[in-house]
């Protein structure tokens, strides 16, 4: 949490040292700069059909046959999440004979992108369960057009459609389960091995089962509806609030390609240039 209140300090900073510097004669081509964008971000990036053989996909292919045996029924799914907190800084650009169509255009980065599901079989005395996640971090860059729509001085509605496009790097998926899953049927070959074939701490006392790996990139990429309000202070200075709804995909190189719906909410705030 600290490295993340850091990135956040950073950035905070930058857009200060932005603000202070800004001229309002910036251009890019025939477009003007008309505000600087930073804005906190929450959103579900869900997998269709997201269910254990998701994860199990990115593992090794020493450890798929066993994993991907074990035949979850969807009766025993007990929970899921898809889930990416983001930190956004980007630019507002206005064309002079448009100027309520706004072209936003921002950097996104989500420390912490995570993907669950959970199987309990409730059915069974001994409460099996198994529980399945992968962990990302994702750098993304995002464009939409938005139209503005003034209602006050001081108050605008904004609607619009975009798309953006990331790709994730550090990921980790993990399977914690008490099933016995028995070193006969798994090779450790990519980890370091107390023998010839079980892990150091792989297996607890009962039995049960609880691996990590480091799996490869993954691309993003979504298309969405945008909508929102701002409220404008001191001629200069907009707070506002957004939501995306949208669908995309993610796909693992060389592996996987799944569809994805995403929901998204941001609060931002924005520095208008003159």
């Amino acid at each position: 949490m600290k490295n993340y209140t850091n990135y956040l300090l950073i950035a905070i900073f930058s857009l200060c040292g932005t603000l202070l510097t800004a001229q309002s004669t910036w251009s890019i081509g025939k477009f003007k700069v008309k505000k600087i964008d930073f804005s906190l971000g929450y959103e579900t990036d869900y997998v269709d059909g997201l269910d254990y053989n998701f994860f199990v996909n990115q593992m090794p292919v020493d450890q798929r046959g066993q994993l991907s045996s074990l035949q979850f029924q969807d009766g025993n799914f007990y929970s899921g999440i898809c889930e990416n907190p983001s930190i956004n800084l980007g630019l507002t650009l206005v064309h002079p004979s448009l100027p309520n169509l706004e072209w936003r255009n921002n950097f996104s980065f989500k420390p912490n992108r995570v993907d669950a599901v959970t199987y309990r079989n409730n059915s069974d005395w001994r409460g099996e369960y198994a529980s399945l996640s992968g962990s990302h971090t994702e750098y993304a860059v995002e464009s939409a057009a938005i139209f503005r729509l003034p209602v006050f001085k001081f108050f605008n509605l904004y609607g619009g459609a975009g798309i953006n496009t990331g790709i994730t790097g550090n990921n980790t998926t993990c399977v914690f389960t008490s099933f016995d899953v028995t070193a006969d049927n798994i090779n450790f070959s990519n980890v370091d091995q107390l023998n010839a074939d079980v892990m150091s701490g792989v297996y607890s006392e009962d039995g049960g089962y609880s691996e990590c790996f480091e799996t490869g990139s993954q691309i993003n990429q979504r298309a969405f509806l945008q909508a929102g309000a701002g409220f404008k202070f001191f001629q200069r200075v907009e707070v506002g609030f957004d939501l995306k709804y949208g669908i995309g995909y993610r796909a693992d190189f060389g592996d996987s390609f799944d569809q994805t719906n995403i929901v998204s909410t941001n609060i931002n705030l924005r520095y208008i240039l003159k």
